[in-house]
């Protein structure tokens, strides 16, 4: 099951708005490495597959972007961050 977590970050100007940080914890399968990538580059997703020979786990997400381009992220299967 995933644990999510919302965290207040303090601000440093008094009247300046409270920012907020999602915090993710545990494994995360492939529809959500799916929705984060979808999330980051407002593509559409055309493949997920889990790569378990990589250290860490990742998942290779390819996805279309605007113009036509087609980009395979990575997102470590353990904790949800995308990969440069």
């Amino acid at each position: 099951m995933l644990a999510c977590a919302v965290i207040a970050l303090p601000s440093s100007a008094a009247d300046a708005p409270v920012s907020w940080l999602l915090v993710q914890a545990g494994p995360v399968d492939a529809d959500q490495a799916a929705a984060l990538v979808r999330g980051a580059t407002g593509g559409r997703i055309l493949d997920v597959r889990l790569d378990a020979t990589a250290r860490p786990p990742v998942y290779l997400v390819k996805v279309l972007l605007e113009g036509g381009r087609v980009r395979v992220y990575r997102v470590d299967a353990g904790t949800g961050q995308l990969l440069p």
